[in-house]
């Protein structure tokens, strides 16, 4: 009695980058949206509040309890997890049979990485965030 070996593929079948590049560029546009909710609704009450109403559906974003609100963090989160679904969604559908290159993907994804996190400290960023809000 002999035993069912797999077959061999004849040709070696790799899986395609396009959907791994579409999961981390979905990532890194989430990220970015988070950042850009983050200074956007420290530059006016207004903006804030606008920022904020986007995450009221969060439990605990309006709660006055013991922990007290998480206020707009939760508008911010919202956006972000939106972005970064809605995103993921387009890209994977778009490249899922591509082949992208991932050594060059891999280095944009890094800089563009470090980039948006610098973004994040306030002493480096409000020069640009303040120089963009007074063009409107």
């Amino acid at each position: 009695m002999e035993l069912d070996q797999p077959k061999s593929p004849t040709a070696e079948q790799t899986p395609y980058t396009g959907p791994a590049v579409a999961a981390s560029l979905s990532v890194l546009l989430a990220f970015f949206t988070l950042m850009v909710s983050h200074h956007i609704s420290r530059l006016s009450p207004g903006l804030d509040k606008m920022v904020h109403s986007f995450g009221y559906w969060i439990p605990g974003s309006q709660g006055s309890g013991p922990d007290g609100s998480i206020g707009s963090y939760t508008g911010k989160e919202t956006l972000a997890l939106v972005v970064w679904l809605g995103s993921w969604l387009l890209f994977h559908s778009l490249w899922r049979k591509q082949n992208l290159s991932l050594s060059a993907w891999t280095k944009v994804f890094i800089i563009a990485l470090g980039l948006i996190t610098l973004g994040f400290f306030h002493p480096l960023s409000d020069p640009i965030v303040l120089f963009i809000a007074d063009l409107f």
